[in-house]
């Protein structure tokens, strides 16, 4: 993990077209180790073009990305996608799918097999999935299926992870559940930039929050968030989005 004091990411000027169309326009933005940060914003405004960017999928069409500090470690990067295909016809157990996390693309042999086994077996018991091990992936409820989804991407030991919406279509509790999970992931150290739909959540349990609807409309810490500046990103009423603030404030 980083120290403290590092800055894990560095964005500047952040500009991405595609197919003539302007996704990303001008985005500039830094995180700091062991920040948890939101990203929210309407539809099509780009919080899913960005992660995919952030990651080297889409070459930028202008501006920079620095993972890292000159003076820090460069960070490994984990990554939860918003879904997962998987063949209902030949379904995976779960300790299965976890594994295919694991750097590497021959099959584990021997020692390195036993310790594949013993890594998942671990992380499973850290997601509250242990005595789901062998249960195949389609059979598990949603709040499951995505705290799996995490358990897959930690299995590369990352200091940084990247999701989007990974509570989704998962009732309250769940959604509760894996956010506790994503605190305790902080507080060993790793970084954490979560895209979402949901305010209420995301400002209850991020650090800070940056409100992206094509260019960056605001970056700052969650409990300073108000209507105004979800009423400016969003330009909808705002009855469909009560944000509350979250339960301490957290120092920039």
């Amino acid at each position: 993990m980083h120290a403290a004091n590092c800055i894990a990411l560095t964005v500047d000027g952040l500009t991405l077209d595609l197919d003539g169309r302007r996704i990303l326009s001008d985005v500039s933005l830094t995180v700091r180790a062991g920040e948890f940060l939101g990203l929210i914003g309407p539809n099509g405004g780009g919080k899913t073009t960005l992660l995919r960017t952030l990651l080297g999928l889409l070459p930028p069409t202008h501006g920079t990305i620095a993972w890292s500090a000159p003076d820090c470690e460069r960070p490994r990067l984990g990554y939860v996608p918003q879904r997962v295909g998987v063949d209902a016809h030949f379904p995976l157990a779960a300790e299965e799918l976890v594994q295919q996390g694991a750097a590497g693309r021959r099959p584990p042999l021997g020692n390195r097999r036993r310790e594949l086994a013993r890594q998942s077996r671990e992380i499973l018991a850290h997601v509250g999935l242990e005595r789901q091990a062998g249960t195949p992936f389609v059979h598990l409820s949603g709040g499951q299926q995505r705290r799996l989804l995490l358990a897959r991407a930690l299995m590369r030991r990352p200091s940084v992870l990247l999701l989007d919406e990974p509570t989704a279509g998962v009732d309250v509790e769940g959604q509760e559940q894996f956010c506790g999970l994503l605190r305790e992931l902080t507080r060993e150290g790793m970084t954490l930039l979560l895209v979402s739909h949901d305010l209420p959540l995301i400002t209850a349990h991020a650090d800070r929050i940056a409100c992206l609807n094509v260019s960056l409309h605001w970056h700052g810490r969650a409990a300073e968030l108000d209507s105004q500046t979800v009423q400016a990103a969003y330009r909808c009423e705002l009855q469909r989005y009560q944000v509350r603030r979250p339960p301490t404030s957290v120092p920039a």
